[in-house]
């Protein structure tokens, strides 16, 4: 097994570079303008950064929870036969109505799914 020391010893050394890292230099900000936008503008054209938006070019963001979920649909296919009282596809909630089967009025049951 590993000693108290060489665990220590094995931890000092993973957070090392952290601490390293958090002493390099950043530039000077006097040489930075105050502008946020113009901040990321330059770091954009200097290849420091990217935005999320690049990210989805080409690709549609419609995207529907009821009908891309499988679960969601598969759900709603084997309650199909009983009363819906609330659905919300956004939340991910489904709750049914109370019902029963049978003449005997004191059996009913009432469904609440949630994603």
């Amino acid at each position: 097994m590993f000693t108290k020391k060489f665990i220590n010893i094995l931890v000092f050394i993973c957070i090392l570079p952290l601490l390293f890292n958090s002493c390099a230099n950043r530039g000077d900000a006097r040489k930075s303008p105050p502008d946020p936008k113009l901040r990321v503008k330059r770091n954009m054209e200097e290849g420091k950064g990217f935005r999320f938006n690049d990210l989805r070019k080409g690709k549609s963001t419609n995207f529907e929870f009821a009908s891309s979920n499988e679960l969601w649909r598969a759900s709603l296919d084997v309650i199909d036969f009983m009363p819906l009282a609330s659905v919300n596809y956004s939340g991910g909630i489904i709750i049914t109505d109370w019902y029963s089967n049978t003449d005997d009025g004191n059996e009913s049951v009432k469904i609440s799914i949630r994603f």
